[in-house]
Order: structure tokens, then sequence, then C-alpha cells
């Protein structure tokens, strides 16, 4: 184990993904390293849910990259989870956004 993560403390964050997706492709790394995929991702459009996971990420400001291959989409967030640790992810409009709601539907 590297020096960096013997010393850094782990916590969880909620990641919703909810608006727009349609057999969609999503991979979502946590400071580079990949930490969910999923395959054919489908928004349940009565309830605006597509698929929810927990991720271990460190206790401070880290990069939230979110890859949706089948649509060539890309972005990356920056996220304290102390101060958001639900993370609700949607398509709209052609663009990926973020939202940090207080809470998730299935927390």
């Amino acid at each position: 184990m590297d020096g960096l993560a013997a010393t850094r403390s782990v916590m969880l964050i909620n990641v919703a993904l909810q608006d727009g997706f349609d057999g969609d492709t999503v991979v979502i790394r946590v400071d580079g390293a990949e930490a969910y995929r999923r395959e054919q991702v489908t928004t349940r459009t009565q309830i605006s849910h597509a698929a929810d996971t927990q991720l271990d990420v460190p206790d401070g400001p880290f990069e939230l990259e979110v890859d949706i291959p089948t649509r060539g989409m890309q972005e990356s967030f920056q996220i304290d989870p102390n101060a958001h640790p639900n993370v609700a992810l949607s398509l709209l409009g052609g663009q990926l956004v973020a939202a940090y709601p207080e809470r998730l539907g299935f927390v």
C-alpha cells in the first residue's frame, strides 16, 4: 500500500443516475480509478431513476469522472464528500449535470 492510501481515510458517497439515460454504458472514476461500471442503464421515467451505487471515496475533495461512452460524453466534477455526500447525475439537454441533494430516494 502506498503512503497516500495508508494515511487517507475513506468514506462513502451515494450516487444516483437519474434522468435521461437510455441503454447507456456508465463508467465512474474516483481520482482516476474506476469505481463503477454498468451497461444498459435506462431511466425509469415514472420515478426518474436509472441506477444507484455507493462509492468509497477519500474523506476530502476528489475528482469524480463520469464517462458515458455510448454517447461520447465525459465530465469531471470536483466533490467534497463532507459537504456533498449525495450526488445525482442526469443527462439533460445533451449535457451531463450533477446535483447535490440533501437526500436521495434510495437512501
